[in-house]
């Protein structure tokens, strides 16, 4: 009978010690992933939004400082990737 009282004792602690892990560790770890992933969202977004805007400047002063049938093609080929990196 003190056998089993002790296991069950034993197994109550155990029990108690998980859930403290998961209650104070687990929810810590799980906030500080969630946070990364939001950081990290938001950097790609500004990262994406200025590789954009470098590309539509670029496009706007290759246009007024060159002229010829190259930078028609330039022109069309920044085109495309801003329209690529929009669907990123």
């Amino acid at each position: 009978m003190i056998d089993s009282l002790k296991a069950d004792l034993l197994e109550s602690r155990k029990n108690l010690e998980r859930n403290l892990i998961r209650m104070f560790v687990a929810s810590q770890s799980h906030t500080t992933s969630e946070n990364r992933k939001k950081m990290l969202k938001m950097m790609k977004k500004d990262k994406l939004e200025d590789i954009k805007s470098n590309c539509k400047s670029y496009v706007n002063g290759i246009s007024t400082t060159a002229k010829g049938k190259w930078v028609t093609q330039a022109k069309e080929s920044f085109k495309e990737i801003t329209n690529k990196l929009d669907n990123c």
